[in-house]
């Protein structure tokens, strides 16, 4: 993605210092539900012996590998691609990309100053 500065912003692997995501309100319950359901369910069917078949209704198998822990696999069922949106701050200017939904469109959003004078602490000055 081109910057408004002109400067690229590169989004080809795991763990960008520059890259984040952010979890609308309206999404945060539904969520934490997703999780813990998905908590539970992978937990009773452990204890009844039916892990295969729990992966196998949460996802595609194969290729899903069968042998991951369950923590991983928690963390793979939790869909967080559909409330999510991604943003990126650019390393040449400062500005801030928010992606408008999950279009793959950003809106620009630039610093106000370069200082800290205009930094904010909890909602108050």
């Amino acid at each position: 993605m081109r910057c408004i500065c002109g400067h690229i912003i590169v989004d080809q692997t795991d763990n960008i210092p520059y890259k984040g995501y952010i979890l609308p309100d309206v999404h945060v319950d539904k969520v934490s539900d997703n999780m813990t359901s998905n908590i539970d369910s992978l937990i009773d069917a452990t204890k009844k012996g039916e892990r295969l078949e729990w992966i196998e209704n949460h996802f595609k198998v194969p290729p899903y590998p069968t042998d991951l822990k369950e923590s991983s696999m928690i963390y793979d069922s939790l869909s967080l691609n559909e409330v999510v949106q991604e943003i990126f701050e650019c390393q040449n200017c400062g500005r801030i990309a928010i992606e408008i939904g999950q279009t793959n469109m950003f809106k620009f959003f630039k610093p106000e100053s370069d200082d800290t004078k205009g930094v904010l602490n909890g909602g108050n000055e």
